[in-house]
């Protein structure tokens, strides 16, 4: 990360953060889509989570349900308790618990499932138009762009503001993704061989190719990562031997096959 960007960070994290940042839309809008929301939020850390909860709920156009895990030996605060289907005291690797949230429903009930993380921001209006987009795109396995001034793991992933969206072969695992029912029907439930979820975005294109699904990053609608930085809570030494195992055996992309934009819509 360049000294501009960490010089300018807290004003651009504002700006976003105020609202100031307006997704467009595609031109065919889309309504009445019945969504899901699983995440996890870390109970013992600063943390975005209640107004995330508030904006993933602001949809004008769609039902929203969430389902959030409480993560932490503090308590959960009381304006989540509406949202929080447990609290686990005890560290547990994310996919995990996402697995255990997806045995409390019916994932064919949903036309999407977002999978979030607890320390993003949403740029307004967001459920809204990522939803316009992935319907019209034919997204079935997506994610939003970072902003420029997120923390991130991959370069490939922050926006690229030139484009409107990109199809491609790779998309995250955090802090925020997106499957459609097909996709949901295909990868779910998480393999819990690599239990925080490393390595799944190299496995995933493969399976995406084998079922005919496509992948996809949408750069108009974003998401602010800055509030915390990569690897503050686990230990990523651990999770990199652990997803090596796991890509040994599995069928998987390399990340400079899998990082490759197939079509750049403008």
């Amino acid at each position: 990360m360049n000294y501009w960007t960490l010089v300018t960070r807290p004003l651009r994290r504002l700006v976003f953060s105020a609202g100031l940042y307006r997704a467009p839309l595609p031109a065919r809008p889309v309504s009445g889509k019945r969504i899901l929301v699983l995440g996890v939020y870390l109970t013992d850390h600063e943390n975005q989570c209640e107004r995330l909860a508030r904006d993933f709920a602001a949809s004008r156009h769609h039902r929203v349900e969430q389902r959030w895990v409480a993560l932490g030996r503090s308590r959960p605060p009381e304006a989540l308790q509406a949202v929080t289907t447990c609290h686990l005291t005890e560290a547990t690797p994310k996919f995990q618990v996402l697995n255990r949230l997806l045995q409390s429903c019916r994932p064919d009930d949903y036309d999407l499932i977002f999978f979030s993380d607890d320390d993003i921001v949403l740029c307004r209006d967001f459920v809204d138009a990522y939803v316009a987009w992935v319907d019209d795109l034919k997204f079935s396995i997506s994610q939003p762009a970072r902003t420029r001034f997120s923390y991130r793991d991959h370069k490939f992933c922050l926006q690229d503001k030139g484009v409107r969206a990109r199809q491609t072969n790779f998309v995250e695992i955090g802090p925020l993704f997106c499957f459609d029912r097909a996709a949901a029907e295909n990868l779910l439930p998480f393999d819990e061989s690599s239990p925080m979820g490393w390595g799944y975005d190299l496995v995933w294109p493969v399976k995406a190719a084998h079922h005919g699904l496509t992948m996809g990053i949408v750069d108009a609608v974003p998401v602010d990562h800055s509030y915390r930085a990569q690897s503050r809570t686990y230990s990523s030494s651990q999770s990199r031997e652990t997803m090596e195992n796991f890509l040994r055996q599995s069928d998987a992309f390399g990340f400079e096959q899998a990082m490759v934009n197939i079509k750049k819509y403008l």
